[in-house]
């Protein structure tokens, strides 16, 4: 295996730190095992330069590897034509557009997933029109300097788009995308330290991250998360995101297997978790509030504070926290409203748990039921009518069945190989179950804004209809398509999410490109790409099975990518029990409730049943599908 990376620099139009991004991260990539790692900038950082470098990291690529495409500089978002910079832009002519366009950069990194499936991006760039990758000057100051790209000629960049576009394709699969803003956000350079040069900002963070956690398990969303946290706390307006299958280790086929990471935010004189009632919490819940040492001397080391979910605002959870247990040294930031970066709440006991019957005799028993007692999420039953999930012995092997006796997987999935697997996949399961049962809020958490959704289905994939999919009483089927569209009707942006709870259970995030919602500007409509519906291997082929689509639609970024389950197969493993006192909370830190930045948000579900491959119009049995997000 050989870890390569294409680092492209086009320090253009008013940028000073680009070249600075590269040798910085040329240097984090190093000391991560990179060997094969080629620079493009200057005069190797045209359009012929870029191209050049994707087609010959394409060649060098062989299965195995790790791969890595980084770009720092201007990136245009102009008339609904999406495109980084490269230095030659200024020469391009009505015939030649000499703006990578993002459809080209799909084709590569599509063409690099066919070798590979470790395949990481990663854009340090603006993706807005007109003012383009602002400037930073300094920590602690900032000034905004607008860069105007020059007129594009857009009918030579959109006729080449157009022919780009493989129109209806699906996402492309396995790829980790870290980016530094929204699509329609900015990204700045400055000071990342007094002194230091300037830089991009996301890069500077992101490279010392990586450097400071050489050695340990820390998956790019957590990694990402204190990026954003940290470009918080110094009044930086982006918000960098990491899509796709972020719970990866980086540059590793590896995912995390540690416990879901809620976000935590300090504001009004409390504390609260954005977004808690998408993660299941209500009143009455146990947490704990976790701060990370900022510093790289400090990562590793954390403290825990016990908290309750006091109350419910909007979509927000409002928690009480018993401040005598609070640190001396964590005194003073617990009551700013800033927070350490990567600060995040773990669920300790929730009131919405998931009840498992135990049908297995002896030690056997004994394990399952204590790593049982150590899920957030899950309690035992002696009932299987009271029980969404079985678990029994047949011929000395674990299976899963559903209360009225179906299995939930086949005898081949690895997760039924031991105690720990299996308790990992009724999380996964419990995750799944109760997010089907997803519905709009009510009262203050409805989102009022007028919005249009619409959700389109088409069979055959090739050449048939798209016609738009019923609430209930769907019938897809493997191979089918769909695709979601939203309309914003009112004055403000609005985002969107798609979650697909498949029918194997599973949960993906359809939107995991841009895991903080799709961003729908007022007036205007976005569409998803097609998702296709397979029968996955590891589920039984005995008849129908649901699978059910949720679009959400919130008046707020959130990450969501928390709600999904692991692409490797292995399950969230749950947070570990907590010993009874750290569960007492008291009366602590008190305040009025959330503003009304709360999350709104409004759900639109189709419920549909698919029947197993070989039934009714479906495609043939035994055939296979990429795995895309359905199933």
């Amino acid at each position: 295996m050989t870890l390569r990376a294409l680092l492209i620099g086009a320090q253009t139009f008013g940028l000073e730190g680009v070249h600075a991004d590269i040798e910085r991260m040329e240097r984090a990539l190093a000391g991560r095992g990179f060997t094969d790692v080629d620079v493009r900038t200057r005069g190797r950082a045209t359009y012929a330069g870029v191209t050049e470098g994707l087609g010959r990291l394409r060649h060098a690529t062989r299965p195995g590897d790790g791969v890595v495409v980084y770009y720092s500089g201007h990136g245009g978002l102009t008339d609904g034509l999406q495109y980084l910079v490269p230095t030659d832009l200024a020469e391009s002519t009505a015939t030649d557009f000499r703006g990578l366009l993002a459809e080209e950069l799909t084709d590569a990194v599509r063409a690099l997933t066919l070798t590979t499936p470790n395949v990481t991006c990663v854009l340090d760039c603006c993706h807005s029109g007109g003012a383009v990758r602002d400037t930073a000057l300094g920590p602690g100051r900032r000034a905004l300097k607008s860069v105007r790209l020059p007129k594009i000629p857009a009918d030579a960049a959109r006729t080449r788009a157009e022919a780009l576009a493989h129109r209806d394709l699906p996402l492309v699969p396995h790829v980790v995308r870290l980016t530094a803003c929204e699509q329609h956000g900015s990204a700045y350079e400055g000071e990342s330290e007094p002194g230091s040069g300037r830089q991009g900002l996301f890069t500077a963070a992101l490279a010392d991250l990586l450097d400071a956690g050489a050695g340990r398990r820390i998956p790019w969303s957590v990694l990402v998360a204190r990026v954003r946290d940290r470009l918080a706390q110094r009044g930086v307006p982006q918000r960098p995101d990491a899509g796709g299958p972020s719970q990866r280790l980086p540059f590793s086929l590896d995912e995390c297997a540690g416990p879901g990471r809620l976000p935590l935010r300090r504001g009004q004189r409390r504390f609260s978790v954005p977004g808690g009632a998408l993660f299941g919490l209500g009143p009455q819940d146990d947490v704990m509030m976790v701060f990370p040492g900022d510093a790289p001397a400090d990562e590793g080391r954390e403290t825990r504070v016990p908290a309750t979910v006091e109350d419910m605002c909007g979509g927000d959870a409002l928690l009480t926290v018993d401040t005598s247990r609070v640190p001396p040294s964590l005194a003073e930031e617990l009551t700013s409203a800033l927070l350490p970066p990567g600060s995040h709440v773990l669920a300790v006991r929730v009131h919405d748990r998931r009840n498992v019957r135990v049908d297995l005799p002896g030690p056997r028993a004994d394990a399952l039921l204590a790593e049982l007692a150590r899920s957030p999420r899950l309690a035992v039953t002696d009932s299987a009518a009271d029980a969404f999930a079985v678990v029994r012995l047949r011929a000395g092997a674990f299976q899963v069945l559903t209360h009225d006796g179906r299995l939930l997987r086949k005898p081949c999935d690895p997760a039924l190989a031991d105690v720990s697997g299996v308790a990992e996949l009724l999380e996964d399961l419990a995750r799944g179950d109760r997010l089907r049962r997803l519905r709009t809020p009510r009262g203050t958490g409805r989102l009022m804004a007028p919005a249009g959704v619409r959700i389109e289905g088409r069979h055959p994939p090739a050449g048939g209809d798209w016609r738009p999919l019923r609430p209930v009483g769907e019938r897809l089927y493997p191979g089918d398509h769909y695709r979601v569209g939203v309309t914003n009707r009112s004055r403000t942006p609005l985002y969107f999410w798609v979650l697909d709870i498949g029918l194997s259970g599973r949960t993906a995030l359809v939107t995991a490109d841009q895991p903080s919602g799709y961003r729908v500007e007022p007036g205007t409509r976005r569409a998803t790409r097609p998702v296709a519906l397979y029968w996955p291997r590891d589920v039984p082929e005995d008849g129908p099975r649901p699978e059910t689509v949720h679009v959400l639609v919130g008046d707020r970024p959130m990450d969501l990518s928390g709600l999904a389950s692991r692409q490797g197969g292995a399950g969230a493993r749950a947070a570990p029990a907590l010993p009874a006192l750290l569960r007492e909370v008291a009366d602590g830190t008190r305040g009025r409730a959330a503003g009304p930045d709360a999350l709104r948000y409004r759900v639109w579900t189709v419920e549909a049943d698919v029947p197993a491959p070989g039934e009714g119009t479906g495609e043939p049995a035994g055939a296979t599908r990429p795995r895309a997000a359905g199933g």
